[in-house]
Protein backbone atom coordinates (compact mmCIF):
# COMPACT_ATOMS: atom_id res chain seq x y z
CA UNK A 1 0.00 0.00 0.00
CA UNK A 2 1.60 3.56 -0.77
CA UNK A 3 0.98 5.56 1.56
CA UNK A 4 0.46 8.71 -0.39
CA UNK A 5 -3.25 7.47 -1.23
CA UNK A 6 -4.40 9.54 1.67
CA UNK A 7 -4.59 13.56 3.38
CA UNK A 8 -4.84 14.59 6.81
CA UNK A 9 -6.16 17.85 7.35
CA UNK A 10 -5.34 20.01 9.99
CA UNK A 11 -7.50 22.48 11.28
CA UNK A 12 -5.85 25.21 12.96
CA UNK A 13 -7.16 28.85 14.59
CA UNK A 14 -4.81 30.96 16.81
CA UNK A 15 -2.69 28.01 18.70
CA UNK A 16 0.75 28.55 16.97
CA UNK A 17 2.18 26.19 19.71
CA UNK A 18 -0.21 23.35 19.11
CA UNK A 19 0.43 23.38 15.73
CA UNK A 20 4.44 23.55 16.20
CA UNK A 21 4.49 21.00 18.58
CA UNK A 22 1.80 18.70 16.57
CA UNK A 23 4.08 19.16 13.24
CA UNK A 24 7.14 18.91 14.86
CA UNK A 25 7.05 16.41 18.02
CA UNK A 26 4.67 14.61 16.73
CA UNK A 27 4.26 14.06 12.59
CA UNK A 28 7.76 13.99 11.75
CA UNK A 29 8.87 11.68 14.14
CA UNK A 30 5.62 9.31 13.68
CA UNK A 31 4.86 9.55 9.83
CA UNK A 32 6.72 9.41 6.90
CA UNK A 33 6.10 12.91 5.49
CA UNK A 34 7.56 12.30 2.17
CA UNK A 35 5.19 9.60 1.57
CA UNK A 36 2.12 11.08 3.48
CA UNK A 37 0.27 14.10 2.70
CA UNK A 38 -0.70 16.59 4.99
CA UNK A 39 -2.64 19.94 4.65
CA UNK A 40 -3.18 22.87 7.33
CA UNK A 41 -6.27 24.81 7.27
CA UNK A 42 -5.55 28.16 9.11
CA UNK A 43 -8.45 30.34 9.84
CA UNK A 44 -6.19 32.42 12.19
CA UNK A 45 -6.74 36.35 12.37
CA UNK A 46 -2.63 36.21 14.62
CA UNK A 47 0.28 34.39 13.68
CA UNK A 48 -1.07 32.94 10.43
CA UNK A 49 2.61 34.32 9.42
CA UNK A 50 3.88 31.90 12.35
CA UNK A 51 1.66 28.77 11.43
CA UNK A 52 2.78 29.25 7.63
CA UNK A 53 6.57 29.48 8.52
CA UNK A 54 6.14 25.93 10.50
CA UNK A 55 4.54 24.28 7.88
CA UNK A 56 7.46 25.65 5.41
CA UNK A 57 9.99 24.31 7.75
CA UNK A 58 8.54 20.94 7.82
CA UNK A 59 7.39 20.30 4.04
CA UNK A 60 3.63 20.49 4.81
CA UNK A 61 0.95 22.29 2.48
CA UNK A 62 -0.57 25.18 4.32
CA UNK A 63 -3.98 27.35 3.55
CA UNK A 64 -4.71 30.67 5.29
CA UNK A 65 -8.65 31.64 5.34
CA UNK A 66 -8.88 34.29 8.33
CA UNK A 67 -11.63 34.09 10.74
CA UNK A 68 -14.30 35.15 8.55
CA UNK A 69 -14.45 32.34 6.74
CA UNK A 70 -16.87 30.13 8.55
CA UNK A 71 -15.40 26.78 9.66
CA UNK A 72 -17.19 24.44 7.48
CA UNK A 73 -16.32 26.10 4.67
CA UNK A 74 -12.72 25.88 5.31
CA UNK A 75 -13.03 22.67 5.97
CA UNK A 76 -15.03 21.46 2.87
CA UNK A 77 -12.33 23.61 0.67
CA UNK A 78 -9.85 21.37 2.70
CA UNK A 79 -11.49 18.86 0.94
CA UNK A 80 -11.88 20.26 -2.33
CA UNK A 81 -8.24 20.63 -2.54
CA UNK A 82 -7.95 16.75 -1.47
CA UNK A 83 -6.60 15.15 -4.42
CA UNK A 84 -5.49 11.58 -2.37
CA UNK A 85 -8.73 8.71 -2.27
CA UNK A 86 -8.77 8.87 1.11
CA UNK A 87 -9.15 12.06 3.76
CA UNK A 88 -9.47 12.61 7.56
CA UNK A 89 -9.26 14.82 10.03
CA UNK A 90 -6.84 15.75 12.93
CA UNK A 91 -7.15 18.72 15.92
CA UNK A 92 -4.44 20.29 15.91
CA UNK A 93 -4.22 19.53 19.99
CA UNK A 94 -4.69 16.18 19.25
CA UNK A 95 -2.70 12.83 18.32
CA UNK A 96 -3.43 10.56 15.46
CA UNK A 97 -1.72 7.39 15.90
CA UNK A 98 0.10 6.11 12.98
CA UNK A 99 -0.27 2.02 13.00
CA UNK A 100 -4.17 2.63 13.55
CA UNK A 101 -4.85 5.19 10.59
CA UNK A 102 -3.12 2.54 8.36
CA UNK A 103 -4.92 -0.04 9.63
CA UNK A 104 -8.26 2.01 8.70
CA UNK A 105 -6.62 2.54 5.37
CA UNK A 106 -6.16 -1.15 4.56
CA UNK A 107 -9.58 -1.63 5.41
CA UNK A 108 -10.95 0.68 3.39
CA UNK A 109 -8.52 -0.28 0.04
CA UNK A 110 -9.79 -4.05 0.42
CA UNK A 111 -13.58 -2.82 1.39
CA UNK A 112 -15.15 -0.58 -1.58
CA UNK A 113 -18.81 -1.05 0.67
CA UNK A 114 -17.55 0.75 3.72
CA UNK A 115 -17.26 4.58 3.35
CA UNK A 116 -15.69 5.32 6.90
CA UNK A 117 -13.10 3.42 9.51
CA UNK A 118 -11.91 4.62 12.77
CA UNK A 119 -10.66 2.63 16.25
CA UNK A 120 -10.69 3.08 19.55
CA UNK A 121 -10.32 6.68 21.35
CA UNK A 122 -8.37 7.63 23.66
CA UNK A 123 -9.12 11.19 26.29
CA UNK A 124 -5.77 12.83 27.87
CA UNK A 125 -5.49 14.79 30.54
CA UNK A 126 -2.63 16.82 30.71
CA UNK A 127 -3.34 17.81 34.35
CA UNK A 128 -0.31 19.90 36.50
CA UNK A 129 2.54 18.39 33.74
CA UNK A 130 0.96 15.13 35.07
CA UNK A 131 -0.55 13.54 31.54
CA UNK A 132 -3.49 11.22 32.33
CA UNK A 133 -5.50 8.95 29.79
CA UNK A 134 -8.87 7.76 29.89
CA UNK A 135 -10.60 5.34 27.79
CA UNK A 136 -12.94 7.48 25.34
CA UNK A 137 -16.17 7.54 23.97
CA UNK A 138 -17.17 3.98 22.51
CA UNK A 139 -16.72 4.02 18.59
CA UNK A 140 -18.60 1.46 16.95
CA UNK A 141 -18.85 -0.08 13.52
CA UNK A 142 -22.47 -0.22 11.25
CA UNK A 143 -22.85 -2.83 8.58
CA UNK A 144 -25.95 -3.10 8.17
CA UNK A 145 -26.89 -3.95 4.50
CA UNK A 146 -29.92 -1.42 4.73
CA UNK A 147 -29.03 2.40 4.76
CA UNK A 148 -32.17 3.77 6.78
CA UNK A 149 -31.21 0.36 9.63
CA UNK A 150 -27.71 1.93 9.47
CA UNK A 151 -29.23 5.74 10.02
CA UNK A 152 -31.22 4.58 12.56
CA UNK A 153 -28.40 2.54 14.07
CA UNK A 154 -26.03 5.97 14.39
CA UNK A 155 -28.66 7.48 16.11
CA UNK A 156 -29.71 5.36 18.76
CA UNK A 157 -26.80 5.04 20.05
CA UNK A 158 -24.66 8.54 18.66
CA UNK A 159 -20.64 9.48 19.11
CA UNK A 160 -19.46 11.88 16.22
CA UNK A 161 -17.05 10.02 13.77
CA UNK A 162 -15.59 13.57 12.73
CA UNK A 163 -12.32 12.05 13.01
CA UNK A 164 -12.19 9.11 11.09
CA UNK A 165 -10.82 8.14 7.77
CA UNK A 166 -13.11 8.80 4.72
CA UNK A 167 -13.35 7.96 1.05
CA UNK A 168 -12.49 11.65 -0.27
CA UNK A 169 -15.54 11.48 -2.62
CA UNK A 170 -18.16 10.40 0.32
CA UNK A 171 -17.05 13.17 2.65
CA UNK A 172 -17.21 15.75 -0.38
CA UNK A 173 -20.65 15.28 -0.62
CA UNK A 174 -21.32 15.11 3.02
CA UNK A 175 -20.09 18.68 3.56
CA UNK A 176 -21.58 20.26 0.38
CA UNK A 177 -25.16 18.70 1.13
CA UNK A 178 -24.20 19.43 4.79
CA UNK A 179 -23.30 23.53 4.55
CA UNK A 180 -26.49 23.64 1.48
CA UNK A 181 -29.19 22.25 4.22
CA UNK A 182 -27.83 23.75 7.67
CA UNK A 183 -25.80 27.16 7.03
CA UNK A 184 -22.70 27.99 8.50
CA UNK A 185 -23.92 29.24 11.99
CA UNK A 186 -25.29 25.83 14.27
CA UNK A 187 -22.73 23.18 14.85
CA UNK A 188 -24.80 21.01 16.34
CA UNK A 189 -26.73 20.13 12.95
CA UNK A 190 -23.84 20.63 11.03
CA UNK A 191 -21.91 17.95 13.15
CA UNK A 192 -24.98 15.13 12.74
CA UNK A 193 -25.50 15.69 8.99
CA UNK A 194 -21.36 15.22 8.19
CA UNK A 195 -21.24 12.28 10.19
CA UNK A 196 -24.96 10.49 9.16
CA UNK A 197 -24.26 11.42 5.65
CA UNK A 198 -21.43 9.19 5.16
CA UNK A 199 -23.72 6.22 7.35
CA UNK A 200 -25.98 6.45 4.55
CA UNK A 201 -23.35 6.23 1.53
CA UNK A 202 -21.72 2.96 3.42
CA UNK A 203 -20.82 0.89 6.15
CA UNK A 204 -18.84 1.77 8.85
CA UNK A 205 -16.08 -0.01 10.16
CA UNK A 206 -15.02 -0.01 13.49
CA UNK A 207 -10.95 -1.63 14.47
CA UNK A 208 -9.76 -2.80 17.53
CA UNK A 209 -6.75 -0.84 17.03
CA UNK A 210 -5.24 2.47 18.83
CA UNK A 211 -6.62 4.95 16.94
CA UNK A 212 -7.21 8.12 17.90
CA UNK A 213 -5.86 10.97 21.27
CA UNK A 214 -8.23 13.50 21.98
CA UNK A 215 -6.67 16.60 24.63
CA UNK A 216 -9.61 16.93 27.33
CA UNK A 217 -9.66 20.51 28.77
CA UNK A 218 -7.63 21.05 31.81
CA UNK A 219 -9.95 23.49 33.20
CA UNK A 220 -12.18 20.16 33.67
CA UNK A 221 -10.94 19.69 37.77
CA UNK A 222 -13.36 16.90 38.32
CA UNK A 223 -11.97 13.90 36.15
CA UNK A 224 -14.31 11.83 37.24
CA UNK A 225 -17.09 14.25 34.94
CA UNK A 226 -15.32 13.53 31.51
CA UNK A 227 -18.12 11.77 29.39
CA UNK A 228 -18.56 8.37 28.15
CA UNK A 229 -19.65 10.31 24.75
CA UNK A 230 -20.23 14.42 24.74
CA UNK A 231 -23.20 16.02 24.94
CA UNK A 232 -23.47 18.24 21.58
CA UNK A 233 -27.21 19.62 22.28
CA UNK A 234 -28.73 21.43 25.16
CA UNK A 235 -32.74 21.06 25.48
CA UNK A 236 -33.20 24.39 24.27
CA UNK A 237 -31.77 23.80 20.66
CA UNK A 238 -35.30 21.49 20.20
CA UNK A 239 -37.21 24.81 21.18
CA UNK A 240 -35.18 26.94 18.76
CA UNK A 241 -37.76 29.17 16.67
CA UNK A 242 -35.67 27.50 13.19
CA UNK A 243 -35.18 24.33 14.56
CA UNK A 244 -38.66 23.05 12.28
CA UNK A 245 -36.59 24.51 8.83
CA UNK A 246 -33.48 23.03 9.36
CA UNK A 247 -35.17 20.18 10.08
CA UNK A 248 -37.14 20.05 7.12
CA UNK A 249 -34.30 21.26 4.71
CA UNK A 250 -32.19 18.19 6.56
CA UNK A 251 -35.02 15.71 6.20
CA UNK A 252 -35.45 16.69 2.29
CA UNK A 253 -31.37 16.45 1.95
CA UNK A 254 -31.30 12.91 3.16
CA UNK A 255 -34.77 11.87 1.15
CA UNK A 256 -32.59 12.59 -1.77
CA UNK A 257 -29.97 10.63 -0.81
CA UNK A 258 -31.82 7.52 0.37
CA UNK A 259 -34.53 7.35 -2.50
CA UNK A 260 -32.44 5.50 -4.60
CA UNK A 261 -30.99 3.00 -1.81
CA UNK A 262 -34.01 1.98 0.20
CA UNK A 263 -38.04 1.47 0.12
CA UNK A 264 -39.16 5.36 -1.15
CA UNK A 265 -42.83 4.72 0.34
CA UNK A 266 -41.19 4.63 4.17
CA UNK A 267 -38.09 6.95 4.38
CA UNK A 268 -40.20 10.22 5.21
CA UNK A 269 -41.51 8.49 8.66
CA UNK A 270 -37.86 6.71 8.77
CA UNK A 271 -35.87 9.61 9.44
CA UNK A 272 -38.07 11.14 11.35
CA UNK A 273 -37.82 7.94 13.85
CA UNK A 274 -33.84 8.05 13.38
CA UNK A 275 -34.12 11.66 14.54
CA UNK A 276 -36.28 10.77 17.49
CA UNK A 277 -34.35 8.38 18.65
CA UNK A 278 -31.81 10.23 19.05
CA UNK A 279 -33.34 13.38 21.06
CA UNK A 280 -35.76 11.02 22.92
CA UNK A 281 -32.14 8.98 24.60
CA UNK A 282 -30.59 13.09 24.65
CA UNK A 283 -34.07 14.90 26.33
CA UNK A 284 -34.93 12.03 28.70
CA UNK A 285 -36.02 12.54 32.46
CA UNK A 286 -32.35 12.24 33.90
CA UNK A 287 -30.22 13.85 30.85
CA UNK A 288 -32.83 17.13 31.95
CA UNK A 289 -33.04 17.11 35.59
CA UNK A 290 -28.98 16.82 35.84
CA UNK A 291 -28.65 19.54 33.57
CA UNK A 292 -31.58 21.70 35.54
CA UNK A 293 -29.54 21.00 38.32
CA UNK A 294 -26.33 21.83 37.07
CA UNK A 295 -27.56 25.36 35.98
CA UNK A 296 -29.09 25.97 39.65
CA UNK A 297 -25.89 25.35 41.37
CA UNK A 298 -24.13 27.51 39.12
CA UNK A 299 -26.05 30.44 39.86
CA UNK A 300 -24.82 32.88 42.36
Amino acid sequence: MSNSISTILIPTYNRPYHLLRLLHYYLTVNFDLKNQKFMVLDGSDTDSAVNQNTCQEVGIEYHHYGPDIPILERWLDGINRTETEFVSFLADDDILQADGYYDCLRFLETNPDYSTAHGNYVWLVDKEDNPLLYPGYQSFSIENDCPLERLFAFFSDYVPISYGVYRTKILKTAYEKTLSCTGTDNLHFSELVSGCIPVVLGKVKKLDANYYIKSVDTSNKNLSTLPSRPSIIYPKLVFAEDFSSRYTRIKNTLKELLSSRTNPDIIDDAIDYCFGVYYGKILNRNFVTEHFNRLLNSSP
